[in-house]
């Protein structure tokens, strides 16, 4: 009788740490990428690959550099960003930012990039063009709120600014509209 209450113990033992042991496992790294990403927040886009052109960039800590020429070096940064917020009306949160490229040192094109969450991968939505070669650098190039998205964009020529322009655009079922009137501001480069 003592032999068969001591089996029934510990078959009970083994049956519960195997139960515990099934429920504590994580799902493996092919297991989790099937699953897919349940939130945009979840994606580090400062360590990220953007497309460019033809090119692609691994952003390493929100910057990507490299050498171009003797002394001359190409550079993409995230300068702008990350804001989260739901631009597109289906409850859950779009990312902006804004990304400047262009040789170290000289004007930069800068451009701002919304992104959203499909099928647990992100994918660009919109691109906003912030400067083309203006050699300006903003401290807030962009904001989100209650729905819109706030664009500054820096118009000029020659590599200087001659004004900046504030856009507000919202969702219309497959795309940014803008909305109201571009308001008009001084150059307020750094």
């Amino acid at each position: 009788m003592r032999r068969s209450v001591v089996i029934a113990a510990f078959c009970l033992l083994i049956a519960g740490s195997a139960f515990a042991q099934s429920r504590s496992r994580r799902p493996s790294p092919a297991a989790a990428a099937q699953q897919g990403v349940i939130d945009i927040r979840q994606i580090d886009f400062k360590n990220f690959t953007y497309t460019l052109g033809a090119k692609a960039y691994r952003l390493r800590d929100g910057y990507y550099a490299e050498t171009i020429a003797t002394r001359t070096q190409w550079e993409l940064g995230m300068v702008d960003g990350p804001y989260y917020g739901d631009l597109t009306g289906d409850g859950k949160d779009e990312v902006a930012f804004v990304l400047s490229y262009g040789a170290a040192q000289s004007p930069t094109a800068a451009e701002a990039r919304v992104y959203t969450l499909r099928q647990g991968r992100p994918e660009l939505i919109a691109t906003f063009t912030i400067s083309d070669s203006v050699n300006c650098q903003l401290d807030h190039y962009l904001e989100i709120y209650n729905g819109l998205i706030t664009v500054e964009h820096i118009v000029g020529h020659d590599a200087r600014c001659d004004y900046n322009e504030i856009i507000q655009y919202r969702w219309s079922v497959d795309r940014f509209i803008s909305i109201g009137t571009a308001k008009r501001m001084p150059c307020r480069c750094m």
